[in-house]
């Protein structure tokens, strides 16, 4: 029986005009990213995210939404790892690890003719 393995995804929250949102606070521009769980178990029912320490609310505990997706929306001026712990209603916990640059990176189709999801990757990067 081939058994699919949750992973977990960044995308970019975009603007009216397709382009990373974001929102400017001192010096640094805040893009707003998505993080989801794909192909999460039937079973599961919470999933912590753990962000990076310096977040005012770093580890972030939700339940399924409407449609059965563990998401998170918030807010990111540099990289950092994310850790998600998913947990099912056997007692099993599963441990999902991800780059934030990186996730991203595999979200975007092509950069090709994107620069301005390059500029947010970079600027990202930089922090």
């Amino acid at each position: 029986m081939n058994m699919i393995s949750p992973r977990l995804v960044a995308s970019f929250e975009t603007d009216n005009y397709g382009n990373p949102a974001f929102v400017r606070r001192g010096d640094k521009n805040h893009y707003r990213v998505s993080f989801e769980v794909e192909d999460a178990p039937p079973s599961a029912y919470a999933a912590t995210f753990e962000l990076a320490p310096d977040y005012y609310d770093p580890v972030r505990t939700l339940r399924p939404d409407a449609d059965g997706k563990f998401r998170l929306k918030t807010t990111t001026y540099g990289d950092f790892d994310v850790k998600v712990v998913l947990r099912t209603s056997d007692g099993k916990e599963q441990t999902l690890m991800a780059n934030l640059k990186s996730a991203l990176e595999k979200s975007l189709k092509s950069a090709a003719g994107q620069p301005k999801f390059i500029e947010a990757l970079n600027d990202i990067a930089a922090h």
